[in-house]
C-alpha cells in the first residue's frame, strides 16, 4: 500500500454523504435483472419498469408513482420514454463509446456506488450516545471560552514595527497606519481581524494577544513567520459552550464523517494501490 495516499478530503467525505444530483438520478440500465415484473410502457418491445418508473418519479416530483395524479403520470411517462430514446440513438450512433462520454458514465458509476455503500456502512454502524458523546468533549474547546476582537499592522522587519510603535505612542491611528503601512490582506480594512480564538492563531500572536488588555496595542513587535505584528486587542467575549442537544445534528454528522473515513482507511490498508508518478 502506498502511505502517501492516505490522506482523505472531507470534500470528498461531504460528497459520500450527500444525495446524488438530479441529473445523476436518471440512469438508464440495460440489464432486466432486479427491476420486477410491472412495467409501464414498452418501446419496441423493451419494458419500462415501473420500479425504474417509480424511481424517477421520486427524483423528480419527491412522489412516489401511486401518489401522481393522472396527468403527472401521463408527464413523466412521456419523460421517461424520451429518455429512453434518446439513449438508443446517443447507442446507435455510438456516442455511449466516445471517451468523453465513457468518463462521465464511469464517474457517474463511481460516485453512485460510494454513496449507497457509504449510506449502507452508516445504517450498519449508525453513531452511538458514546461517540457522540465524546465529539462533544472533544470539540467543547472551539465551541467554547475567550475570543478576542483585535486589528494588526503586518510589518517585514523589526525595525519598521518599531517605527509604528513609535507613531501609535505619539498618537497616530491605528486604523489609518493599518492601511497605510501594513503588508498583510487585512491592511485595506484597516488591519481588523474580526474575533478569533487563541487556537485559531500562531503561537506567538496567540500568546501576546492572551497577555493584552483591551484598548492597548502591542508595545514590542510580535515575531511570526508572517512577519513582525503590532496587535490592537479592541474586545473580549467569553463564549459558552451550546448544551449537547442543541447541536446534537452537527455532532452526528460529524461522527458519520469520521466513520466513512475510518472506513476508507479501512479498505485502503486492505488493498494494495500503486499510484503513478507524474510527468
Amino acid at each position: 500500500m502506498n502511505n502517501s495516499s492516505k490522506g482523505l478530503s472531507l470534500t470528498v467525505i461531504g460528497a459520500l454523504l450527500t444525495g446524488c444530483a438530479q441529473e445523476q438520478q436518471i440512469e438508464i440500465v440495460e440489464s432486466t435483472n432486479n427491476f420486477g415484473d410491472e412495467i409501464v410502457a414498452t418501446i419496441d418491445e423493451k419494458p419500462i419498469y415501473l420500479s425504474v418508473f417509480d424511481s424517477y418519479s421520486i427524483g423528480r416530483l419527491q412522489k412516489p408513482a401511486e401518489e401522481l395524479s393522472d396527468a403527472e403520470r401521463s408527464t413523466l411517462t412521456d419523460e421517461l420514454i424520451g429518455f429512453y430514446l434518446m439513449a438508443d440513438a446517443a447507442d446507435n450512433v455510438g456516442i455511449t463509446q466516445e471517451q468523453d462520454v465513457m468518463i462521465d458514465l464511469e464517474l457517474q458509476r463511481l460516485q453512485l456506488l460510494s454513496r449507497q455503500m457509504a449510506n449502507r456502512y452508516l445504517d450498519e454502524n449508525p453513531p452511538t450516545e458514546t461517540e457522540i458523546q465524546l465529539t462533544y468533549e472533544q470539540n467543547i474547546e472551539q465551541l467554547s471560552g475567550r475570543q478576542y476582537k483585535a486589528r494588526h499592522i503586518l510589518l517585514d522587519t523589526e525595525d519598521e514595527a518599531l517605527d509604528v510603535i513609535s507613531e501609535l505612542q505619539a498618537g497616530e491611528d491605528f486604523q489609518q497606519l493599518a492601511i497605510d503601512r501594513s503588508t498583510g490582506p487585512s491592511g485595506p480594512r484597516g488591519g481588523d481581524l474580526g474575533w478569533f480564538t487563541a487556537s485559531t492563531m500562531v503561537p506567538p500572536f496567540a500568546a501576546a494577544v492572551s497577555n493584552m488588555q483591551i484598548g492597548t496595542f502591542s508595545e514590542t513587535p510580535v515575531q511570526t513567520r508572517f512577519g513582525w505584528h503590532i496587535i490592537l486587542l479592541e474586545d473580549i467575549n467569553e463564549q459558552q459552550a451550546p448544551e449537547l442537544d442543541s447541536i446534537r445534528a452537527d455532532l452526528i454528522n460529524l461522527v458519520q464523517q469520521q466513520k466513512i473515513e475510518e472506513y476508507l482507511l479501512s479498505l485502503r490498508d486492505a488493498s494494495i494501490i500503486v499510484v503513478s508518478d507524474s510527468e
